[in-house]
C-alpha cells in the first residue's frame, strides 16, 4: 500500500473518510498501515522522550483554564478545569475532571493519566476513579519488518467505528488574539503580573477562541443512535489520537477494577 494514510482533507483524515464510506475492507487496510507507521515512529521517539524526562528537573504545576462569553448566562455552561501535573524522573501524572462533551453538555468525572517510563519501554495508564477501572498501554520497540501487511486491527474495533458517528473536535486559532490583562480602576489600571513559583509572570487574556465540534453520520443507518465522543478535552489539548489496534508485541490494553 503506497498511499499516504496520514493525509487529511478539509480536516478529515483518510481513516475518517473510509468510515464515512462504510467500507469494512478499505477501513481495515488504512488502519493497518496507519498503526504500523505510528508504531515505527514511536519506536524512534520513546527512547529519546524517556532520556529527556530523566534529565529534566522534577516539578508540580497546575494548569487552570476557563472560557467565558459576553452572552448573558453563557459563561456558566462554558468549560473550565484545572489540570494538575506531576513529574518525577521519567514518570508523569495528570489529574483532570473534565472528561468529555456530549451534545450540549460537558461531562465531569475524576480521571488520572499516568506515563511511567523504564529503560526501554513506557506504560500509559488511564484511571477512572469513579468506576474504579483503568486501561493500560505498553509502548516499546518492535521489529516493524515482521508486519508485512501492516498491523491488523480487531474486527470489533472496525465494526465499532462503522457503527458510531465520526466526531472531530478542534480549536480555531485563526481569530485568536491576546492582550495584556490589566487590574485597577479606569485611568489607574496597570498591566497585571502574577508570581508563579518565584517567577514574575505577565498575565494575558485570549479572545475569539472557538471550540468546534463536527459530526458526520452518513455511514449510519436511519434511526441509529448517536454515540458519545470518546475523546476527552485533555486528549485534544495534548494532540493525542485514538488507538484501536491490539497486538501483544506493541500494545496491551486491559480493563480492570481496583
Amino acid at each position: 500500500m503506497k498511499c499516504n494514510v496520514l493525509a487529511e482533507c478539509d480536516g478529515w483524515t483518510v481513516a475518517q473518510e473510509a468510515v464515512s464510506a462504510g467500507d469494512f475492507e478499505i477501513l481495515k487496510a488504512i488502519i493497518s498501515w496507519r498503526d504500523l507507521w505510528r508504531q515505527k515512529s514511536r519506536s524512534i521517539q520513546v527512547p529519546e522522550l524517556l532520556a529527556k524526562l530523566k534529565n529534566s528537573p522534577d516539578f508540580y504545576v497546575e494548569m487552570k483554564w476557563e472560557f467565558s462569553s459576553w452572552i448573558p448566562l453563557m459563561t456558566r455552561v462554558c468549560p473550565s478545569d484545572t489540570y494538575k501535573v506531576y513529574k518525577r524522573g521519567s514518570n508523569v501524572r495528570i489529574d483532570t475532571t473534565l472528561i468529555g462533551f456530549d451534545n450540549t453538555s460537558w461531562q465531569r468525572g475524576n480521571r488520572t493519566y499516568l506515563f511511567k517510563g523504564s529503560d526501554d519501554e513506557a506504560h500509559f495508564y488511564e484511571i477512572d476513579h469513579d468506576t474504579k477501572e483503568f486501561s493500560c498501554e505498553t509502548m516499546k520497540d518492535i521489529d516493524v519488518e515482521m508486519f508485512e501487511n501492516g498491523i491488523p486491527p480487531s474486527k470489533d474495533s472496525i465494526q465499532l467505528r462503522l457503527q458510531t458517528p465520526i466526531i472531530s473536535n478542534t480549536i480555531d486559532i485563526d481569530k485568536i488574539s491576546f492582550e495584556r490583562n490589566k487590574s485597577g480602576w479606569f485611568a489607574w489600571k496597570n498591566e497585571k503580573n502574577e508570581s508563579v513559583n518565584g517567577y514574575e509572570c505577565r498575565v494575558y487574556n485570549a479572545s475569539n477562541v472557538e471550540f468546534i465540534t463536527r459530526t458526520r453520520t452518513e455511514h449510519l443507518a436511519e434511526g441509529q443512535n448517536r454515540g458519545k465522543n470518546s475523546r476527552t478535552p485533555l486528549q485534544n489539548l495534548l494532540g493525542m489520537t485514538e488507538e484501536d489496534f491490539d497486538h501483544s508485541s506493541s500494545r496491551n490494553v486491559c480493563k480492570r477494577f481496583f
